[in-house]
C-alpha cells in the first residue's frame, strides 16, 4: 500500500501500519488535522501554542516538525487487551529498549477502562497518562517528532506488537560498545552492570545509566572485570565478550533469585547469547593488553 499523505506521514510512519502483525488491525489514523501528535508541530504551534505535544526537547527538534506523530489501531476487544499488555510489559521492563521513540500509549487491560504510559524522553521514566474512551477499541502510540522519520528506532516496536519477548528480540542486537560510543546499547551495559555490580564483593561502583561510554563507566566496568576473575591487564576501555557473558550469566542469576526461573531458560538464554557472539564454542579465558585471547 502507498502512502497516501506523503505530505504529513513520513514512509517509517506508514511502514508501522503495513508491516503491522496482525492483518485484521484496522488503520484509525496517523495525520489528523486536530490539536495534539496526530497533527504536526508548526500546526500545533501555530493553532494549539500551549498543547502538551510541543513542550518536550525530542518535539521541538528543528527536522520533522511538518509530519504527524501518532498512529491509531482499531482491534477486537481480546487484541486490544494483549497489545495494551504488551506494551505495558516493554514499557515496565528496565532492560527493554524498544519503545524508546514511544512518547505515549494508550489502550486497555481490562476492556473496561482506559490504561496508558507515557514518558518525557527516551529512558523514562514511564508514568500513567489517561485519554478518552474511544481507546477501548483502538490502540494509540505517540512517537517523539525527532523519530517519526527512522525506521531504526520505530521498527522496534513492530517486535513488541507481535508479542516477542525482549530476549528473542534482543538475541544479536545488543551491540557491544568502547569507550566513547554514546546509545542505547551503552545504556543496556549500565543498567545490567548495576544490576549485577553486588554479585562481586566489595560491589562494583554504580554508574549513571545515561548513554554515555565514559571514564566512569570504563572504571566501573574494568572494576567488575577484574572482580569476576578477568585475566591479564584491562582499563574498561571496551565492552569484551567475555565480559559480556560475565554479565549476562550474573544477571540470570539474579533475575532467577526474584522471579524464579527454570533452569533450562536460564541455560538457553546465555546459551543463545553466546551463540550469537562468540566467534567459536571455546571459552574465553580474559582480555591481555585490550586484546581478546582465546584459549
Amino acid at each position: 500500500m502507498t502512502n497516501p499523505d506523503p505530505e504529513h506521514i513520513t514512509e517509517p510512519m506508514w511502514r508501522l501500519w503495513t508491516e503491522r502483525p496482525n492483518p485484521h488491525w484496522l488503520l484509525s489514523g496517523i495525520y489528523a488535522n486536530k490539536k495534539a501528535y496526530h497533527n504536526t508541530v508548526n500546526a500545533n504551534l501555530r493553532f494549539w501554542p500551549g498543547n502538551y505535544s510541543i513542550k518536550l526537547p525530542l518535539d521541538l527538534v528543528p527536522e520533522n516538525r511538518n509530519k504527524a506523530r501518532a498512529i491509531d489501531l482499531t482491534m477486537s476487544d481480546s487484541e486490544m487487551i494483549l497489545w495494551t499488555k504488551r506494551m505495558k510489559a516493554a514499557a515496565e521492563n528496565p532492560l527493554d529498549t524498544r519503545l524508546a521513540a514511544v512518547k505515549e500509549f494508550f489502550g486497555t487491560i481490562d476492556g473496561k477502562t482506559v490504561f496508558g504510559l507515557g514518558k518525557d524522553n527516551k529512558i523514562g521514566p514511564w508514568r500513567k497518562v489517561t485519554a478518552d474512551k474511544t481507546h477501548l477499541w483502538h490502540g494509540h502510540t505517540s512517537i517523539f517528532t525527532a523519530f517519526v522519520n527512522n525506521w531504526s528506532m520505530l521498527a522496534p516496536i513492530i517486535s513488541v506488537w507481535r508479542g516477542d519477548s525482549f530476549i528473542e528480540w534482543s538475541q544479536g542486537k545488543v551491540q557491544l560498545p568502547k569507550k566513547g560510543d554514546a546509545g542505547e546499547s551503552v545504556r543496556y551495559w549500565q543498567y545490567v552492570h548495576n544490576e549485577v555490580r553486588h554479585t562481586v564483593t566489595p560491589p562494583s561502583p554504580v554508574v549513571s545509566v545515561d548513554g554515555d561510554y565514559g571514564p566512569t563507566s570504563a572504571a566501573a566496568f574494568a572494576d567488575f572485570w577484574k572482580k569476576k576473575g578477568g585475566v591479564g591487564t584491562f582499563n574498561g576501555s571496551y565492552m569484551t565478550a567475555w565480559l559480556a557473558m560475565q554479565y549476562h550469566k550474573s544477571l540470570a542469576i539474579v533475575s532467577s533469585s526474584t522471579t524464579p526461573l527454570p533452569e533450562t531458560i536460564i541455560k538457553s538464554t546465555v546459551e543463545k547469547w553466546l551463540e550469537s557472539h562468540m566467534p567459536n564454542s571455546l571459552m574465553l579465558s580474559g582480555d591481555i593488553k585490550g586484546k581478546v585471547t582465546w584459549l
